[in-house]
């Protein structure tokens, strides 16, 4: 017996245990509630939120054996023998009744681990007939309609204490947005940077008004769109001609497509956002854009205020350097935040090198256009590039951009790019602009702003050493988010969820944490509000963060961007 070989058991591959969860057992109809479960790995495989044949890890949430929803790791990795909480939206089915409810893991294009033998959480859920909220009613139908819009909680229609998050708008005026509850919320995304001035603000609804009683589109130019094409040449100082359109992916497309024809060359230096267009997205490749590879990359990302990873990018590309593109103030460069403001040295050498290699110098001032002091950044340094772009505050917020600048480049490249948008010479936004334009003259709009978001991010880097959270604000005063300082992703990814979280229950509307201050936002009570909700947000913060809670407050999913 002493001699007997002993018996080897081996470990399986899928296997899987579920611990602490939020699930209720009684939900209502259509509501759509914030979940979380934990899960450990108990077998061999390793768990990747992204592989690259595509294998990857996720959680499966079923209703009565139907598969309704599929959702991704929260961290890349989870090794054999770790746990991993997954946030998740959960969405009650619109019957009334018992139904069964499972949560099962799935190894794409291979397995179910369900199928393999592991272990499934099951459990029987009563859902009652309660008429649901109209957000909730709007919510479901939207979601097999149309869910490709800004759902700032994923879809969870309210917190535990019964407080609910925004989904749908009823109605927005000056700096405030109301839902279909009636709900009122301070923005800061503020039509995503469109409505500079405030919502609806009279003096341009006015102007939309007084056009109304003639068509918005005809074959000929109205002589509004010739007198709005002056004010930006005489506003701007690269604005030699101007070319309109409707969003500021159409001008920056445009702007791409006339420095290859002007030059003759197909490079593109950039840095920042430039839009959702072909041109650009093509640098995140076939599998995530549908945009077809090209053999040889023609886009090249450079960082802010860095000259010499510039000048390294600007000696590989130089020969055959069509333009750079930048954001030249507070680029959008991640999700802890915007880079910092303009500098005039750094800006001056980037455009004496794209000259030097005979590329143009393209400025992206969509977002910087009339928010930045003096009304835009080349404006402000001096630094005046060859193209521009400009849009969103344009026409505080009716669907208008702008493409403008030297006359020898425009006359002698439109004509290759097939540019010839219907809608370019819309006659009610064009009126928009022009009566948005004339208070940019008049009133000290971007200045205002200016001051507000230095106010803004004065108070908030206060709260934070006054609770004791590390983090700042970072971005220039029009254009900022409070940054954490913390180094491991997971728990960088948790603090900003739960700062999110708070906010929206403190009745204040942010893009990600990311804030906007606009014209409407002046006046003590909305700056007093805003910092009471902030602080208040880092109160929860900082009591999670000491008990090392902080996965257990969120009553929404993980912030992914």
């Amino acid at each position: 017996m002493d001699n007997q070989p002993l018996a080897t058991v081996s470990a399986p591959v899928y296997a899987a245990s579920y611990g602490e969860n939020n699930i209720p057992l009684r939900l209502s109809t259509q509501s759509v509630i914030g979940a979380s479960v934990t899960v450990a790995n108990g077998g061999t495989l390793i768990w990747r939120r992204e592989e690259p044949a595509g294998k990857n890890v996720d959680l499966v949430v079923c209703w009565d054996g139907e598969v309704v929803a599929t959702h991704h790791l929260s961290r890349p990795v989870v090794m054999p023998g770790e746990s991993v909480t997954l946030h998740f939206p959960l969405a009650a089915p619109a019957g009334a009744g018992s139904h069964e409810f499972t949560l099962d893991l799935v190894q794409q294009n291979v397995t179910r681990f369900s199928e393999r033998g592991a272990e499934t959480l099951r459990l029987s859920i009563d859902v009652d007939d309660t008429r649901p909220s109209r957000s909730a009613a709007l919510l479901a139908r939207a979601r097999s309609l149309s869910p490709w819009y800004y759902q700032a909680t994923q879809g969870v229609l309210e917190s535990r204490d019964g407080r609910g998050f925004p989904h749908f708008v009823s109605k927005a005026e000056g700096c405030h947005l109301w839902d279909l509850e009636g709900r009122q919320y301070i923005d800061y995304t503020i039509g995503w940077g469109c409505a500079l001035l405030g919502y609806a603000e009279p003096r341009v609804q006015r102007a939309i008004a007084e056009m109304l009683d003639s068509a918005a589109i005809v074959p000929f130019p109205y002589e509004l769109e010739i007198e709005v094409a002056g004010m930006l040449t005489e506003d701007i100082p690269c604005a030699e001609m101007v070319m309109f359109g409707k969003n500021g992916s159409d001008v920056c497309t445009l702007a791409a497509r006339v420095s290859r024809a002007f030059t003759g060359k197909r490079k593109i230096l950039f840095c920042g956002y430039h839009g959702w267009q072909d041109w650009w997205v093509e640098q995140f490749g076939f599998a995530a854009t549908g945009v077809p590879d090209r053999q040889e990359q023609l886009l090249h990302r450079f960082v802010f205020n860095d000259i010499a990873g510039f000048t390294r990018l600007w000696e590989e590309h130089r020969s055959d350097l069509a333009a750079v593109i930048m954001e030249p103030a507070g680029p959008s460069q991640g999700s802890q935040g915007p880079s910092p403001d303009a500098d005039t040295q750094y800006l001056s050498e980037v455009a004496c090198m794209a000259r030097e290699a005979g590329a143009l110098l393209v400025f992206d001032e969509i977002i910087t256009g009339f928010r930045y002091p003096g009304g835009g950044v080349q404006k402000a340094t001096g630094v005046v590039p060859d193209l521009a772009c400009f849009g969103k505050a344009l026409s505080n917020g009716m669907p208008l951009s702008a493409l403008v600048g030297r006359a020898e480049v425009l006359k002698r490249s439109m004509g290759q790019t097939h540019y010839g948008p219907t809608f370019r010479g819309e006659m009610y936004s064009l009126a928009a602009a022009r009566a948005t334009m004339e208070i940019y003259r008049t009133e000290p709009v971007a200045e205002t702003v200016w001051s507000l978001g230095r106010v803004l991010q004065d108070g908030i880097n206060g709260s934070c050493r006054f609770h004791g959270v590390a983090a700042n604000c970072e971005g220039p005063p029009f254009r900022f988010t409070l940054a954490f300082a913390e180094d491991d992703p997971m728990r960088l990814a948790l603090k900003r969820t739960l700062l999110q979280q708070e906010l929206l229950k403190a009745g204040l509307i942010t893009y990600n944490g990311f804030l906007l201050p606009s014209y409407a936002h002046r006046g003590r009570t909305v700056i007093d509000a805003t910092l009471a909700a902030v602080d208040a947000a880092l109160v929860t913060i900082a009591e999670a963060e000491r008990r090392n809670r902080l996965d257990r407050r969120l009553e929404i999913p993980l912030l992914t961007s």
